[in-house]
């Protein structure tokens, strides 16, 4: 029996799928109500008279946050790659997030209106696809 080619192939792939299925049910499925809640009143604070810079700043780190509740761990970026798939406009999602780097890495970068606008639409869609409701 333990010489068998096909016990051995079942072992390959048994025990690593039991493995990853364990790996996949430790993610939180959704935040705690009080973390939906502190979520749900940040983003309430954005556009209320803040620059559109720090707008876009906060909904960034609301992301992140809500992406380290879920299980993910790393930079925003890594966690974008990790969990890609979970949203609705990846790419969106992805722009926007360049657009938060520019805003924090180079000095005279100015958003137009339309990328403001954007990037703040597509933070808004990934806290949704997230089931976090705003």
């Amino acid at each position: 029996m333990f010489n068998s080619p096909i016990f051995w192939l079942v072992i390959a792939v048994v025990v690593p799928a039991i493995f990853f299925v364990i790996l996949i049910s430790r993610r939180k499925i959704k935040l705690t109500n009080g973390e939906e809640a502190f979520v749900r009143n940040q983003w309430r604070m954005i556009g209320k008279g803040q620059s559109p810079k720090n707008d876009i700043l906060e909904a960034d780190k609301l992301l992140d946050f809500a992406l380290e509740k879920y299980g993910y761990s790393g930079g925003l970026g890594e966690k974008l790659k990790k969990a890609g798939k979970l949203f609705s406009d990846e790419n969106g999602i992805w722009v926007a997030h360049k657009i938060r780097n520019k805003l924090a890495h180079e000095i005279n970068f100015q958003p137009s209106e339309f990328e403001f606008r954007s990037a703040l639409e597509s933070y808004r869609k990934a806290l949704l696809d997230l089931k976090i409701k705003l």
